[in-house]
């Protein structure tokens, strides 16, 4: 094993990187969605160009992730529209796009349809009786409620597209890119080029946000620049560009949720079934663990006497969804608060007091809920947030002020939304829940935590979180994020490094540290992992039990306006409940929740910019172990803000994003429908 660490954090971006001698790449996609490639060729490439593709690959054509085999460049049979076909490379990379501009590609068309194939499903059925039948429930049902929703947010970042910049020394290989998974990077390119683990070397780069990077994509492009090393025996730079990047890798996949409710006289839900359709692209190796996340958070909070859930993952000729950890589950909450809004405002319940009613999560009770969430001051922090916005007399009264229409009346809405953040899924079948932490006090007093490195946030936390328990000063922890391949995190960085669980386990390292301090000589190293007891709380099998290591719990309530000149939504105001355990950097924990209000609001409308002035934030607190915030915002937001809009201007709104311009014409077709609709009562009442 080399002394040099495998695995190295970089302080720059791989795009600012240079190297003597250094080529560019540009990757060359399938222009067509299906069918057979046959040859893809440049002609007349001058001295130093060349094109790579599968006939004269350099290694093994293909990566490995969790047991699914994705080819480097498509050999034969096309999956999908800009599937990565070739690869050009040359010195000067503004003829690169020239060059590949006069690629000639044939492709022959497929002689029988594409099969549609089921990457995953999940079906669960609660009450019915024996025959395990939910339908008969809504036959005596009071109210019926049934309405299919669409969220598909772009989360595309500003900042570094994805790519690498790749070279060889001698035997051994260095990889500068913004990789969150060193492990699966290393013993691909291990695999595919026939190199030695211990000869590769990753400098992880900066990188956007965690949440958004295509875990299998960037080993897929880093491969793909590597073969061009090999071939070259030059330094290679690969760049995506800002549309390959939105397709290829911040690309998460449409989820569509269809509600069907059934509710009592006083608003308890008798009955429901939830249909979720997930389009996961040509494959995706985490469709199990989307499928189970989605599963679990279509109920949210909420209790479900008699219940169907059929959920399923389907291949699509789309490109691969990337996994978006962070908010792998805000499809289920947007579905879930908009259908329990439509059905307040349909029947005249108060929206506050219909959550309240329907669960006993937030009200501390038994419940026989398959799944058990673990909500701390949920019943608090709802109302909280009713009492703070005064959602009740506001919303019956934007409710009365929508039913008239007069230019004089601004139209108004106010949604309400609840949701929660959950870290260490305990059913995953990815990585067994390999959450360990090692720290180490050294003879000079200093502590060393092994770890990823995490957010400046996060590690101020740590840093006061070890030296109040070992008595140092916080200037004596250090975070060490070099690692060999056997000491490396075997998951990805977005599912290792998060505050709830590593916190938790570096707090278990520093107590046993405080224990052997005065017994044993220093250096003293000890590790901490997630125990097979708290696994065991889930049942895989029978998908029972308590899923979530920890949970943290957001209510929002969002007021807009409507300009009727132009139909743009103004927001407001904004006020947000949080309890998400002990807080120990408050400031920055408010900070974050902004910013992610700000950048969410942007998302909303394609073509607009929304923002909001108005932003109260207040922290639920307890002594409980801190709770992750970072994917609240992106599950509680969206559906407040639809459900607001409707009211406002009387409207179903299902999908988000809109569409700039959109809600102009939804409001011109349903004037139109009401109109006709009264002529044609008028003509049957002449008749």
């Amino acid at each position: 094993m080399s002394e040099k660490p495998q695995t190295q954090i970089s302080k720059s971006y791989y795009s600012d990187l240079e190297r003597d001698g250094m080529i560019f790449a540009k990757i060359i996609r399938s222009p067509k969605k299906a069918g057979i490639l046959k040859s893809v060729e440049i002609k007349d490439l001058p001295d130093g160009y060349f094109l790579i593709d599968a006939k004269n690959f350099p290694g093994k054509n293909s990566i490995e992730t969790l047991g699914v085999n994705t080819e480097i460049f498509c050999s034969e049979k096309l999956l999908y529209e800009g599937q990565p076909i070739a690869l050009l490379a040359g010195p000067d990379k503004n003829l690169l796009e020239e060059f590949a501009s006069k690629a000639k590609i044939e492709i022959e068309a497929l002689s029988e349809p594409v099969e549609k194939t089921i990457l995953s499903q999940k079906r669960i059925v609660l009450g019915g009786g024996r025959q395990k039948n939910v339908q008969k429930f809504f036959n005596k049902a009071a109210l019926k409620v049934q309405n299919k929703w669409v969220y598909n947010l772009d989360s595309t970042e500003v900042n570094e597209t994805n790519g690498a910049l790749c070279y060889m020394t001698k035997d051994t290989l260095t990889v500068n890119t913004p990789t969150q998974w060193p492990g699966h990077l290393i013993k691909n390119l291990c695999a595919v080029f026939s190199i030695p683990e211990e000869k590769i070397f990753v400098n992880k780069t900066i990188s956007c946000e965690p949440s958004v990077n295509s875990l299998w994509g960037n080993t897929l492009l880093v491969c793909q620049t590597c073969a061009a090393v090999i071939l070259s025996q030059k330094p290679v730079k690969l760049v995506y560009s800002r549309e390959e990047d939105d397709k290829f890798i911040s690309n998460t996949g449409e989820v569509a949720i269809t509600h069907k409710t059934a509710f009592d006289k006083d608003g308890t839900i008798l009955a429901a079934t939830i249909d979720i359709d997930f389009d996961a692209g040509a494959f995706n190796p985490f469709a199990e663990e989307i499928i189970d996340r989605l599963t679990i958070a279509s109920v949210g909070v909420y209790n479900f006497d008699n219940l169907e859930i059929n959920a399923v993952a389907r291949a699509s000729q789309k490109p691969p969804a990337s996994v978006n950890v962070e908010t792998i589950d805000a499809q289920a909450f947007y579905a879930l608060e908009c259908q329990l809004q439509k059905a307040a405002d349909v029947a005249g319940f108060a929206p506050g007091e219909l959550r309240a009613i329907n669960s006993k999560i937030l009200n501390k009770q038994a419940s026989k809920m398959p799944f058990n969430i673990n909500i701390e001051k949920g019943a608090e922090s709802l109302e909280a947030i009713l009492r703070q916005s005064d959602f009740q007399r506001k919303f019956v009264t934007n409710k009365i002020n929508a039913s008239y229409s007069s230019d004089s009346i601004k139209p108004r809405g106010i949604g309400l939304s609840t949701a929660y953040d959950a870290s260490g899924y305990y059913g995953t079948s990815i990585f067994e829940c390999d959450q360990k932490m090692e720290a180490t006090l050294q003879k000079d007093g200093s502590l060393v935590i092994h770890a990823v490195t995490p957010s400046k946030t996060i590690m101020e936390i740590w840093k006061n979180e070890a030296a109040e328990i070992l008595q140092i000063d916080p200037k004596m922890v250090k975070v060490n994020s070099e690692f060999n391949l056997k000491d490396d995190p075997l998951i990805p960085e977005n599912f290792y490094s998060n505050l709830s669980i590593m916190t938790s386990l570096l707090k278990k390292c520093c107590q046993g540290i405080q224990t052997k301090r005065f017994r044993s000589p220093l250096p003293i190293t000890v590790s901490k992992a997630i125990t097979k007891t708290q696994i065991k709380q889930w049942n895989k099998t029978r998908f029972k039990g308590t899923p979530f290591n920890s949970t943290s719990f957001i209510v929002v309530a969002l007021e807009l306006t409507v300009d009727t000149c132009v139909y743009k939504p103004e927001i407001k105001n904004i006020w947000v409940a949080v309890s998400a355990g002990k807080i120990l950097a408050g400031k920055e924990a408010e900070s974050k929740i902004k910013f992610s209000i700000q950048k969410t609001l942007a998302e909303l409308i394609l073509g607009e910019k929304l923002s909001a002035k108005n932003i109260y934030i207040s922290f639920v607190q307890s002594e409980s172990e801190p709770a992750q915030i970072g994917g609240l915002i992106k599950k509680a937001l969206p559906a407040a803000f639809s459900a607001a809009l409707s009211q406002a201007l009387r409207l179903d709104i299902h999908s988000i994003p809109l569409k700039n311009g959109e809600l102009f014409k939804s409001v011109l077709d349903q004037k139109e429908a009401a109109k006709e609709k009264d002529n044609q009562q008028k003509k049957e009442g002449g008749q």
